[in-house]
């Protein structure tokens, strides 16, 4: 993945320095055959700062919404780190709400057959359903945290319909494909509860504009954010 992307005149390469680094310092760790309790007891022993600083752009942006009413909504789960992030903050900090997280994803990767600006291919990003079932029964989270397998751009709306009680404090938009975005926002921003955060995974980002043109489009005159101590999500809204 040193792959250099051109977009017109500009070469977006401004992390392209760590990329030999950082894999270099993963197969040395890897060499060091680390016992896997200390792989997930120890984990910030193991895990890059730019891995960390996501997780804690989630958490901040989770935190400012602490008293706002609504769940919590995720549209591409892939193998579950946010999601499953959401959950155990909503163990920590809302033990009595009856706060929950729904994932979204229909499982089959990326499709960009009908994307604005193709800039990631078609598959990519597929993760296994059971495998992500199995970590929510396993870790005793069946009562707060749900996974719904669904093509979005079909199937959202009916889903909504048939659950008229869901509503949201937080909707993570991480597909970043246009025809998904540009479907399932007007569908969750009218669920979304004032003060809710809207969150945008690749705002912005060279990789999937599709995201970026459907924002525009749908909320013209959002202001849009950005936490700068993290280089994804790359941006996000509150609803006012």
């Amino acid at each position: 993945m040193n792959k250099r992307q051109h977009i017109g005149e500009f070469e977006y390469i401004k992390f392209d320095h760590r990329r030999d680094q950082y894999y270099e310092t993963l197969q040395r760790m890897k060499d060091m055959e680390i016992p896997f309790q200390d792989l997930i007891e120890n984990f910030t022993c193991f895990t890059g700062h730019m891995s960390l600083s996501r997780y804690l752009a989630l958490y901040e942006l989770y935190k400012q919404t602490l008293g706002v009413a609504g769940h919590i909504a995720e549209v591409g789960t892939f193998k579950g780190a946010s999601f499953f992030l959401f959950a155990k903050l909503l163990k920590i900090f809302e033990p009595e709400s009856l706060t929950q997280i729904h994932g979204f994803d229909w499982f089959q990767g990326m499709n960009t057959d009908h994307e604005v600006v193709q800039k990631v291919d078609s598959g990519t990003y597929k993760a296994d359903e059971q495998t992500l079932r199995k970590l929510i029964e396993i870790q005793h989270l069946e009562n707060l945290a749900f996974i719904h397998k669904m093509d979005v751009t079909k199937d959202l709306q009916p889903f909504l319909d048939q659950h008229q009680h869901l509503q949201f404090k937080i909707v993570f938009l991480d597909a970043g494909i246009y025809e998904v975005v540009k479907t399932v926002l007007p569908l969750f921003w009218e669920r979304l509860t004032p003060g809710g955060v809207l969150i945008l995974d690749q705002y912005n980002h060279e990789t999937s504009p599709g995201e970026t043109i459907a924002v525009r489009e749908i909320l013209p005159h959002a202001e849009v954010k950005t936490l700068p101590f993290t280089w994804m999500p790359t941006a996000y809204i509150i609803k006012k």
